[in-house]
């Protein structure tokens, strides 16, 4: 009789112990999901960093490493390096969950300094236009301080979704 008594209490004790560590684990999972609603986008980014990364344009995925982050543009490099405006990104995907907070020296360079090292390079490039179906391709003939001028286009930096080149302007 007291095998079973014995018995008895330790499944009750078993019992109890995965209780308190199941309501553990939801305080856990609350306390994450609280610290994750002030973390923000670019912060996301800087964590991913070093690690493959696809991200979803409008018109096209790209799949590659992320290899620099800066005033609004993410450069991933794979086939060649795609310089992409973060604001054209409609999902990301990555195996890192890290979140960085501290901003790099150069994350102040944006659209404009890469064009002009792509210009410098006299790299070709091939600039996805937003709502545009196929890319413009050529030299940057001319850099301005929002604009760029790609075989006599024109193009605003908020109209474009990336830059691809065979040259890493950052790299």
């Amino acid at each position: 009789m007291d095998d079973r008594i014995d018995a008895l209490l330790a499944d009750i004790e078993a019992a109890d112990a995965v209780a308190r560590q199941h309501a553990r684990r939801g305080e856990l999972g609350d306390e994450v999901a609280a610290q994750s609603a002030e973390r923000t986008f670019v912060e996301r980014l800087r964590g991913a960093l070093g690690q493959t990364v696809k991200v979803v344009l409008p018109m096209r995925e790209i799949v590659g490493v992320a290899d620099f982050l800066g005033r609004d543009i993410i450069v991933v490099v794979g086939a060649e390096a795609s310089v992409i405006a973060i604001d054209g990104i409609r999902s990301l995907r990555t195996t890192s969950r890290a979140h960085r907070f501290g901003a790099g020296p150069l994350e102040r360079l944006g659209m404009g300094s890469a064009l002009r090292r792509l210009a410098a390079e006299h790299a070709e490039v091939a600039v996805d236009i937003a709502d545009r179906p196929g890319p413009v391709r050529g030299l940057c003939a001319l850099v301005g301080a929002d604009y760029v001028e790609i075989a006599g286009r024109i193009i605003p930096f908020t109209a474009i979704s990336a830059v691809h080149s065979r040259v890493n302007p950052f790299g």
